[in-house]
């Protein structure tokens, strides 16, 4: 199964927030990301649409947990 990456703006442009937000809630631990090779982070499409689905309506927030310090890079698969 291939995985899908989004890169932080486009995390932006989906959930509506600024660029920087993005970052601030990937070191909190609130959004998992993937290293790359050149040390930029990128976030894996499902995550960000289950996380989406929590924000848009909190009943279903048992659908996603973050793992936290969740951080692979990208040659390890």
């Amino acid at each position: 199964m291939k995985r899908h990456f989004l890169s932080r703006a486009d995390v932006a442009r989906l959930m509506e927030v600024s660029p920087n937000t993005v970052t601030r809630w990937a070191r909190e631990g609130r959004l998992p990301f993937v290293l790359t090779l050149g040390g930029r982070r990128r976030y894996v499409r499902d995550d960000v649409e289950k996380l989406v689905k929590v924000l848009l309506d909190p009943q279903r927030a048992s659908e996603y947990q973050p793992v936290p310090g969740r951080t692979l890079t990208l040659a390890s698969f």
